[in-house]
């Protein structure tokens, strides 16, 4: 929301400067992003006199005038009508530039030196090219000669650029904003007289209703659909003529964000950014049938919008239609079929009331993120549609001369109310934990035009029944009006206090701590934490290689995605990882290790899909570029896998690596984690048809692991004291089937010999004299006895019990 700050002072004259506004306006929650000078450089322009004008020799539609600045006197030739002998108008000397660039010098035109340039609208109004042809600038008479522009036609102005939050609805308009701005400077509000009759700001029980004849229009409106569109207020404008809007109003709304486009246009556009309340105009000649209908789509319909977009329709869309069918999709924009043009001559002014939800729906539906739908998709002002339409109305009547039909239609099946809320000083020492008494409060309720009851004393607290106006939809209940006192008494006047050092708390739970070890370990290993958006695409899921029979592959849809690229729920961590791992290797970055924890999404026969929290996991490259003390470390299965293994063992768990896992995964390098006797993840390097459809390159190991499952078996590692006897070490190698798993020869060992600290693979041959189909280990055992020193007998005995179960229960011979 932009804010010109002459614009704003024309309704609270303030006496701080932009900055202060700025500053003040955002420690009351009206949140200034920005502070802009918007200069318009008119050095070189100034006031002159046409005292005389004689045609052009050979051009019959030129003529020739004599222009004088009082200094000097200035032969200009033009093709404007208004240059006329006696009419004060704005001259471009020569050595001058416009504000859109435009040069001026000394030049021949048709062989007549024309010295300077009699100025237009369009000239000085930077983006204003929807004028061409503009006439010149007609200056009143008795200005002085070779005055500056800059002292006539002041268009440089300050404009604030609010970022308003949702609850801030009611600051999306300029009186909004002045209404604030009001309160916080004690300056009184000063309301157009159309708006001032209304009681614009106030209780709507304070309207009198002899301002506002219940007479019916010309007009029949029909509310099909009362839910999405419960007021609708037409008025006919009869007689207007296309031209343009004053400058100064056409720079307003450029100041405002806004395009100028016409003088209807632009007075609809004026009087939303005034109030806050969206509005539009319709050729009324081109509509059929003498009945509007406010209506949802129907299937197969369609719509031209303004912007020359033949637009499908959603059934169910609220649409306003005519005898014909659609001609503005509700709230969002109108339809180019009964479109507002140089030979319209009498228009009907729409002024609605459309439910936020649905219009939301619909401008993302169709892409369409317009100033109307951005209001709309707030909840309105219930009662502002009639005073808007009267505004709308009188300023189209004043820019073209159109004669509004006194009566209007409305069709209105809302009742708004005024809230009425008990208000407590007791909130507010609770709250704000300061003392601010009834009458402060009862000030500032009065100030922002909310109706304060008589105050009543209740024990040690004041109360007051507050009657909140419609326009306020934010303020529901009593801790809103608190809120209310603390913005507009302003939160810098607070004292600032320690928390009380009672302040409850408790030990961190076992979910936060194994968490917190979890990413401090991961950091630990050169892991690198991203965050991944959980929404994601169709496309993004199939390019995993999950197809519906997957539980991965069938994603929960969204009902309203902002695009298709997320639409859907992620069911896995990994695409978004591997698209981290594309990203990388865009930009050349030789390799990196990612990990993200977060919530995936399955769908659910329940009201809501099923969530589950994993840990994605994702490396590819050289993790450590070679040096002359140690050469790389690349990306592989067997690095993650070491990675995982480390992690389940700082969790108190001992990991086993499976066969079968699916995709992504490459079928021969990949395994299901097992721990506890349940899988709690995949890991695996990447298959060559991911890799190919992800557009990756060398080699990318990834996987996942269930949080919650790993948790649920997490267990606090005691102190062992080291023993006191010598360690001692054997080596093994023993031949088993190739298909046998180097985890299962692990586990025998462990189960079968005595005093064992530890025991690992450091070796794996498959080549002769190995036989066919057999593969050899080489096991390191590690003994560390606690209560003796092993004897070679011992070792024998044990190494001899090993062998026997290593035949029995894997088929493993020991080789010599």
């Amino acid at each position: 929301m932009k804010v010109p700050w002459k614009w704003l002072n024309e309704y609270v004259e303030l006496d701080w400067t932009p900055e202060e506004a700025c500053e003040r306006l955002t420690l009351a929650g009206v949140k200034v992003e920005e502070l802009t000078y918007e200069k318009v450089d008119l050095s070189g322009v100034v006031s002159a006199l046409v005292e005389d004008v004689s045609p052009h020799p050979s051009r019959p539609d030129l003529r020739v005038g004599l222009l004088s600045t009082g200094t000097g006197r200035f032969t200009v030739v033009s093709g404007a009508p208004g240059l006329l002998k006696g009419n004060m108008v704005l001259l471009a000397v020569p050595g001058s530039r416009l504000p859109g660039g435009m040069a001026v010098e000394t030049k021949s035109v048709a062989g007549v030196e024309s010295q300077g340039m009699v100025v237009c609208s369009n000239e000085i109004l930077a983006g204003a090219e929807h004028r061409p042809g503009e006439d010149i600038i007609l200056l009143p008479a008795g200005i002085p000669l070779g005055l500056a522009a800059q002292e006539i036609i002041d268009l440089d102005d300050w404009v604030m650029d609010l970022d308003l939050t949702v609850n801030y609805s009611h600051c999306l308009s300029i009186l909004g904003v002045a209404l604030e701005a009001s309160v916080l400077s004690g300056k009184p509000l000063k309301l157009p007289s159309l708006l001032e009759k209304w009681d614009w700001a106030g209780p709507w029980g304070s309207r009198r209703p002899e301002d506002d004849p219940e007479m019916p229009g010309e007009w029949k409106i029909e509310l099909a659909d009362p839910d999405l569109c419960p007021r609708y207020v037409g008025k006919l404008v009869r007689g207007v003529r296309q031209t343009y809007s004053p400058p100064e109003i056409e720079r307003r709304l450029m100041l405002a964000g806004m395009r100028p486009i016409s003088a209807i246009v632009d007075a609809t556009n004026y009087v939303m950014l005034e109030t806050g309340q969206p509005l539009h105009a319709f050729d009324a000649d081109k509509l059929e049938g003498r009945v509007i209908w406010a209506r949802r789509a129907k299937r197969g319909e369609a719509i031209e919008t303004l912007d020359g977009e033949e637009r499908p329709l959603d059934e169910g869309m609220l649409v306003i239609a005519d005898a014909h069918g659609p001609v503005a999709v509700a709230g969002v924009m109108g339809g180019a079929r009964t479109e507002v043009s140089g030979e319209t001559r009498n228009i009907l002014l729409e002024s609605a009331f459309f439910a936020p939800i649905p219009t939301r729906r619909a401008s993302r539906k169709l892409r369409l993120r317009t100033e109307a739908a951005l209001r709309f998709e707030k909840t309105l002002d219930p009662t502002a549609q009639p005073v808007a339409i009267e505004r709308a109305a009188g300023l189209i009547s004043e820019y073209t001369g159109g004669v509004p039909e006194p009566a209007r239609s409305d069709a209105n099946v809302m009742e708004p109310v005024n809230k009425s809320i008990l208000f407590s000083t007791r909130v507010i020492k609770r709250a704000l934990g300061a003392p601010i008494s009834a009458g402060r409060c009862r000030e500032i309720f009065e100030s922002l035009r909310f109706a304060p009851g008589p105050v009543t004393k209740v024990g040690e607290w004041e109360t007051m029944e507050v009657t909140v106006p419609p326009r306020r939809v934010d303020i529901e209940e009593e801790i809103d009006l608190c809120e209310e006192i603390a913005r507009h008494h302003g939160y810098h006047n607070f004292e600032p206090r320690l928390l009380s050092p009672a302040t409850p708390g408790g030990p961190p739970s076992r979910e936060y701590v194994w968490s917190d070890k979890l990413k401090d370990f991961l950091v630990s290993m050169g892991g690198r934490e991203v965050v991944t958006t959980s929404l994601l695409s169709q496309e993004d899921l199939n390019a995993m290689g999950w197809d519906a029979g997957d539980a991965r592959g069938t994603p929960v849809p969204l009902q309203d995605p902002l695009s298709s690229n997320e639409s859907v729920l992620r069911t896995s961590l990994l695409p978004g990882l591997l698209r981290v791992v594309f990203r990388n290797q865009s930009v050349r970055m030789p390799g990196g290790f990612f990990w993200e924890t977060g919530r995936v999404f399955y769908p659910s026969a329940e009201e809501l899909p099923l969530e589950a929290l994993q840990l994605g996991l994702a490396m590819y490259g050289n993790l450590r570029e070679a040096s002359w003390v140690e050469g790389s470390l690349e990306a592989t299965f067997y690095r993650l896998k070491g990675v995982v293994e480390a992690l389940l063992r700082l969790m108190g768990l001992e990991a086993s690596f499976l066969p079968g896992a699916s995709m992504p995964f490459h079928p021969g390098i990949s395994a299901r984690v097992v721990a506890g006797h349940s899988t709690v993840g995949e890991i695996g390097e990447v298959h060559p048809l991911v890799m190919r459809n992800l557009n990756l390159t060398g080699r990318c190991a990834t996987g996942w692991l269930s949080i919650e499952a790993i948790l649920a078996m997490a267990k606090e590692k005691r102190f062992t004291p080291v023993s006191r006897f010598m360690q001692v070490e054997r080596d093994i190698a023993v031949a088993v089937d190739a298909g046998v798993l180097a985890g299962d020869v692990i586990k025998v060992v462990e189960e079968t010999a005595r005093d064992l600290a530890s025991v690992r693979v450091f070796d794996v041959y498959d080549k002769p004299p190995v036989p066919e189909g057999k593969k050899s280990l080489a096991l390191r055992l590690t003994y560390r006895p606690s209560d003796r020193t092993l004897t070679e007998e011992d070792l024998s005995t044990d190494r001899d019990r090993i062998i026997d179960a290593l035949r029995a229960r894997v088929g493993g011979e020991i080789r010599l």
